[in-house]
């Protein structure tokens, strides 16, 4: 499968029609789930790479995009699922749509991508919420939220890493 759509610039994505940019994000999609994109068979044991990997279907999204990455016992994934498709600045996700996937894919973990699309991958009140709700579902289901991630224009924001911050 060519690459082309990977490499397709923002202006480009905002001119076409509606059908065009699902077709682009189902040929992402199609990619991930054929591990042709980075990392699709590499372990995913920090932020940083899961960052470069959820990059690939975000970039140039206008809207908020929430992903499941499910993952094996070696961290590496074994789906990758767009689970939500928001508005500009929010986006709603209930447990059962992030861990159907984990669930179906026999997943040991599971981590949640999302995007800002302002740019900014501070967290908000809200954030913080349906972190605490998804992890509290995983720890019930035995399927544990490894992290959340926030996508911004340059930079990101970790849940995992910033707890990690917190109690040193």
């Amino acid at each position: 499968m060519g690459s082309g759509y990977f490499n397709v610039q923002k202006k480009e994505v905002l001119v076409m029609e509606s059908e065009t940019k699902e077709f682009v994000q189902l040929v992402r999609l199609y990619a991930v789930k054929e591990k042709e994109l980075p990392y699709g068979k590499k372990e995913l044991n920090d932020s940083a790479k899961v960052v470069e990997l959820s990059r690939q279907i975000l970039k140039n999204q206008d809207r908020e995009y929430i992903l499941a990455i499910a993952m094996d016992a070696r961290t590496k994934p074994v789906a990758v699922e767009v689970v939500a498709i928001g508005t500009v600045n929010q986006a709603v996700i209930e447990p059962r749509d992030l861990f159907k996937y984990a669930i179906i894919s026999n997943a040991a973990g599971v981590v949640m991508v999302h995007n800002h699309p302002s740019g900014n991958p501070s967290p908000s009140e809200e954030d913080y919420k349906i972190t605490a709700k998804i992890n509290d579902a995983g720890r019930l289901l035995g399927i544990p939220l490894l992290d959340h991630i926030i996508v911004g224009d340059d930079s990101y924001f970790s849940f995992k890493e910033n707890k990690d911050k917190e109690n040193e």
